[in-house]
């Protein structure tokens, strides 16, 4: 896949709208989440986590009251019925609800900082790959894909982190345009890192892990975590 099919359009807005827009959108417990084609409006609301609406998006680029269509959408999302909850669904809302309230900084290393999340790009053999939470360590210069589990499923975690590394490396240009979207400069190419968060467990720190370069931080209840190195 060439980085120059990939485009930053919807990127673009989302960034604005979130920074224009944060205090409504941190007051409501929701945020703006771009994708390759749309754009939509996501809860971070315990009872509605990851629970989201497209955006119409002829209507915000017309519209002279960006406030009211946004109270608007907002609404729309409250009026829906709950999705189906997991575990995974809720601790992806509130990683990223920390996130807004916290200048971007995550939960579990506030070295790194929020980038996006649920990004779906197709590989060079035409399977959609997606990363749970794409994030960016100002002081490694490392661009982090991190996946959230439940579970301790090793192999699937692997091919997965896998996976969307060599999405990366087959799409430098575009995610370069994405960390500079975010307000992030750098002189050099960024390196990668791959990360998991996961339930605390009495066989972590997993070795495996080490050993196939995979940083991994456990949480126990009420999301308090460890990194295990």
């Amino acid at each position: 896949m060439n980085s120059s099919t990939l485009n930053t359009e919807y990127f673009k807005l989302v960034s604005t709208l979130n920074k224009d827009f944060e205090e409504i959108l941190i007051e409501n417990e929701v945020h703006f989440r771009a994708s390759l084609n749309s754009f939509s409006l996501i809860s971070l609301s315990k009872k509605r986590p990851e629970l989201g609406i497209k955006c119409n998006y002829k209507s915000y680029n017309l519209t002279n009251d960006l406030k009211s269509l946004i109270l608007a959408d907002i609404k729309k999302i409250n009026d829906k019925k709950n999705g189906r909850l997991t575990p995974e669904k809720e601790l992806q809302s509130w990683i990223i609800k920390y996130a807004l309230n916290n200048k971007g900084r995550l939960p579990f290393n506030e070295e790194i900082h929020f980038i996006t999340s649920e990004l779906a790009i197709m590989n060079k053999e035409g399977k959609k790959i997606v990363n749970d939470i794409l994030g960016y360590n100002k002081k490694t210069n490392q661009l982090c894909i991190i996946e959230l589990k439940s579970d301790r499923l090793l192999t699937r975690l692997i091919e997965q982190v896998d996976n969307f590394e060599q999405i990366i490396l087959e799409n430098t240009t575009f995610f370069n345009e994405l960390l500079f979207l975010n307000d992030i400069k750098f002189s050099n190419s960024f390196s990668i890192i791959k990360i998991v968060v996961w339930p605390y467990n009495k066989t972590s720190p997993k070795k495996e892990l080490k050993k196939v370069g995979i940083v991994e931080y456990t949480y126990e209840p009420y999301y308090t975590f460890k990194q295990h190195s």
